[in-house]
Order: C-alpha cells, then structure tokens, then sequence
C-alpha cells in the first residue's frame, strides 16, 4: 500500500504536518467479481492519516465506524497495530521489510491535475500486481526522517520520487482494480504527543522476534488428553479435517496472557481447539528480542483429523 506521509509547502522551507484523507475504490476486470467481499476484506473503505515529521498514524474507517489502525513511530522504527475492540497493540519492526519490486518507471511527461495539484505518473511492478501512482509535482515530504521504513517499500518508493506526495494510487491484480485516491488535505500542527498509544498491552508480532515462539516437547499425557479431545470434538461433525487458528498472547515468561479464535466456525471446532490449548498442558518458550524474552502474539493452528 503506498502510504502518504508529510509534505512540503511551497515557497515553505517546513514540511506539512497535518491530515490526509483516502478513499478506496474496486473496480472489477472481469464478470461476477464480487466487488463487496473484496472491500470486506480491505482494512476500511476509508482512511486518515495524521502525519508529521517521523511520525504518522492510519486509521481506517467503514461505514462511519473505525476497524483498525496503526501507527508509525520513527524513533522506536516500530509500526503499532491496534484492531477496533482489542485489548492489546502488536508491533511490528519497519526495518523487516520485504520488497518484491521487479521494476519502476518515471514518466515525468505523463501529468494530470489532483486536488489542484499537477502530478506525473510512475509506474512499479510487483510479484502479483502492478502498481500506478501519480505524485504531486509541488509537494513534498522528507524521506529522510522516515529511512527506516522499510516494510512496503515504502521508503525506497519515495526516495525514488525525491519526497515527491502520492496523490492516487491504481493496483491492478489479475480480476480487479484497486484505487486509492487522495480526497482531502488539511494542514495542522501535530506533535509527537499526538501519536502516542493508549493504555493497552503492547506485545511484539511474530514478524518482529529476532526468534519465535516454539512450542515446548509434548508429554505423552498432553498427546493423548489433544486425541481425546479431538476424537470428542469430531464425533458428530461431517468432516475428515480441520484446522482452527487461535489467537494467543505468550507473556516473556512463557504463559498464556490473552486467547480468542482467528475465527468461529459454524461447527464450534474453535471451542474444543482452546480446550486443547488451556486443558493439555502444551506449554510455550517464548519469543525473543535482541536476546530478551517479549510478550508475543501468535496464530496458533490447532489440526482435526479423523
């Protein structure tokens, strides 16, 4: 996803610091696409961010109501995610970033006007999609105070346009389209203060361990209380198998903080995947960071079979 962050004024030797407003569009490339289910699974149909040197926060909106956020924290080089409803933020570290770019292509000559904005056209090309973004000519960010973002390609992409603001953005994937479009910017003061997270427990995201949490060797009692209860579970459900993923908190002292379904299904395998968990005795050795043992959110499978 290309992210906007600040950008400068001109005549203005200070870079913007304020809000920028998104809205996402499916246009379908071939017949029957299901539009609504491709946005449901978009974090929002809406989006703000508050944006100010080394700092930025995203939050999404549908339907009025906000689902998820998150928010960039330039000295910590981490990127907080809190989901609507949650008792808890998970980090992730943005300089663990993975690009798949295969190429990129300025067209400076290729313009159109945004929001009064003139802005040329660049084109990238990714494994799986293929990305068309026009940048505004006049306004720009410092993608020095944001080197560490790496997750995206985020930083290499506006080093590319020299700081240069996104103002749309067109994906094309093999059934689809999927534009992001700038619809408002408004330019206000916003200090560091203002990105600062709320009184949840923060926990680090499997993809911010330095090394993961592993599960502790089974006993035979816990082996056999996973068979019974599974036998159990699968008696009277028209399935051979099955796997449920559960939500975990691993504290840094190995216990279990926090647990909840991926998701429900119909047939309440998820409720007898928790038993497991909670009743068994499986035990974890938690993640680690820079050597030092961390509280971690894990997606943990739970496999059926008959």
């Amino acid at each position: 996803m290309t992210l906007l962050l600040t950008f400068q004024v001109p005549g203005l030797a200070q870079f913007f610091s304020g809000e920028i407003s998104y809205t996402v569009k499916i246009i379908p490339k071939i017949k029957n696409l299901n539009v609504d289910s491709i946005l449901n699974q978009q974090p929002g149909t809406t989006s703000v961010y508050a944006i100010t040197n080394g700092f930025y926060k995203s939050t999404y909106f549908k339907n009025g109501e906000v689902t998820y956020s998150y928010t960039y924290h330039g000295d910590t080089k981490r990127m907080y995610d809190e989901v609507a409803g949650k008792d808890y933020i998970s980090f992730r570290d943005s300089r663990k970033g993975k690009t798949s770019r295969i190429r990129s292509i300025i067209y400076p000559d290729s313009t159109k006007v945004i929001l009064g904005q003139k802005c040329f056209l660049v084109e990238r090309v990714y494994e799986g999609y293929i990305s068309k973004t026009y940048y505004a000519l006049d306004l720009k960010i410092d993608p020095e105070s944001f080197s560490s973002h790496l997750v995206g390609d985020w930083y290499n992409q506006i080093k590319e346009v020299k700081g240069s603001v996104s103002m749309t953005s067109i994906n094309e994937y093999t059934t689809h389209f999927e534009i992001n479009e700038v619809t408002k910017l408004t330019a206000r003061p916003l200090k560091p203060e203002y990105f600062a997270l709320p009184d949840k427990l923060i926990v680090a995201s499997e993809s911010a361990l330095d090394k993961g949490v592993a599960l502790a060797q089974l006993s035979k009692e816990t082996i056999e209380c996973y068979r019974h209860k599974m036998t159990a579970g699968l008696k009277d459900v028209p399935l051979n198998e099955f796997r449920s993923y559960i939500i975990l908190i691993v504290s840094a002292n190995g216990d279990l903080k926090y647990m909840e379904p991926y998701e429900k299904d119909k047939h309440e395998l998820y409720k007898v995947a928790m038993t497991i968990i909670s009743g068994c005795g499986i035990n974890f050795i938690p993640g680690q960071i820079a050597g030092k043992n961390v509280d971690t959110l894990v997606y943990f499978p739970v496999d059926f079979s008959k």
